[in-house]
């Protein structure tokens, strides 16, 4: 577990200067996922299109916050999930699935592809206040 002040809490009133991670593997998704986060003034890590580059990523630069596909060509990210959340992430999974039938329940928000900037915005201010 790290330490009280290895990952800060962000005010939720604004996305500006949060740290996120992405991770996604198509990459008109994950294009279209970092500019709308850069365009709140977020601070984009990847997109990573693997768990092992996610979980690189996630230790180099301490994320706020994760934006998490669950199928990543083939691979399952629950792992990757649970990697983050005992980190103190609170991640958001983003996915085309109906049912996950293996999600934590301690995940913020399961978002199904297509879903929309509000959506996801509502998600992360959501996953600050927590």
């Amino acid at each position: 577990m790290p330490s009280a002040g290895q990952y800060t809490k962000v005010p939720c009133s604004s996305l500006k200067g949060v740290r996120v991670l992405v991770v996604e593997d198509h990459w008109h998704v994950a294009n279209a996922l970092k500019l709308c986060l850069e365009t709140e003034g977020m601070t984009v890590s990847g997109p990573a299109a693997t768990t092992a580059d996610a979980q690189r990523l996630a230790t180099e630069q301490k994320p706020n916050l994760a934006v998490v596909d669950i199928n990543l060509k083939g691979e399952t990210a629950y792992v990757l999930i649970d990697h983050l959340i005992d980190r103190g992430v609170p991640v958001v999974v983003v996915t085309g699935y109906a049912v996950l039938p293996e999600l934590t329940e301690k995940v913020v928000a399961v978002l199904q592809k297509p879903f929309n900037g509000p959506e996801l915005l509502a998600a992360l201010h959501r996953a600050l206040s927590l």
